[in-house]
């Protein structure tokens, strides 16, 4: 659609049906069951009860140490599912870190396959397994996985509080 301007990510993984993956929102993104079978996009969501969550082709893929692909929820009532986004990092962030320098020069191509109404505007929220769930949380109980991390922050965050946020700990916290 053309839109410039600077915004922030941050990232999540709640395993819930994607909202563009309803018919009434497009139906552009993909359902799947806790085994990763494709189901019906008119299946209730697992987070309501259902059978009907994330499938695991929604995993970030890394192209190049510069460039990646990945998906990301983008604000509620924005209607932006099945639009693509590329996220060039300046090495400022919303958030205070050491790590913003890192991404200076590296793109990540998204395609909104969700929307939060938790997500603020300029916000995309990237869809990373262990990046933490939001609002909802699909992961631990329908998807039989356990525990994904701290709500707003995910395994990410709890490594880095239990390593006293020693940058060098986070790689085998996250591996263990």
């Amino acid at each position: 659609g053309g839109k410039k301007g600077s915004g922030y990510a941050t990232r999540y993984w709640d395993c819930c049906k994607p909202h563009c993956a309803w018919p009434e929102h497009g139906g552009t993104a993909n359902t799947c069951d806790k085994n990763g079978n494709k189901v019906s996009k008119s299946a209730t969501s697992m987070c309501d009860g259902g059978n009907a969550g994330i499938c695991r082709g929604q995993f970030p893929i890394v192209v190049s140490n510069t460039l990646a692909f990945a998906f990301a929820a983008t604000p509620g009532g924005e209607n932006n599912c099945g639009k693509c986004f590329d996220l060039a990092f300046t090495g400022k962030g919303k958030y205070s870190t050491d790590n913003h320098s890192k991404l200076v020069g590296k793109h990540l191509i998204v395609m909104s396959n969700n929307v939060g109404y938790d997500v603020a505007g300029g916000q995309f929220d990237i869809m990373i397994p262990g990046g933490g769930f939001g609002i909802f949380n699909g992961c631990g109980q329908a998807m039989g996985w356990g525990s994904q991390g701290s709500q707003y922050g995910g395994l990410l965050d709890e490594c880095e509080k239990e390593s006293g946020y020693d940058a060098s700990k986070y790689k085998s916290c996250l591996a263990n």
